[in-house]
């Protein structure tokens, strides 16, 4: 049986920001463009602006649900994702 463990890797956060479909409780957001009400089980892009999803994160707990429906996305800790995000737009400031 698989069972899922982090694994920290260095990333082009630019790749996954323009790339990335964040799952809240039932649809998606296009990280891209902040379209919402995507479809995250069988989007394979954004309708709104053509983003191509190669990521996927999520607002809840719902990590093997949503890995089961979508196994050709890379899933991301979204935390992870906002503190990298975050460290990069407080460096900007100084």
């Amino acid at each position: 049986m698989n069972e899922l463990i982090r694994v920290w890797k260095e990333v082009d956060i630019k790749d996954i920001e323009g790339h990335l479909l964040i799952v809240g409780l039932t649809s998606a957001d296009c990280s891209n463009c902040r379209e919402l009400g995507i479809n995250y089980s069988t989007a394979a892009s954004c309708s709104k602006c053509g983003t191509d999803f190669k990521y996927i994160a999520s607002r809840s707990k719902e990590i093997r649900k949503i890995k089961e429906k979508r196994p050709d996305l890379i899933f991301i800790d979204l935390e992870d994702y906002k503190k990298v995000v975050g460290f990069i737009k407080a460096k900007g400031f100084f």
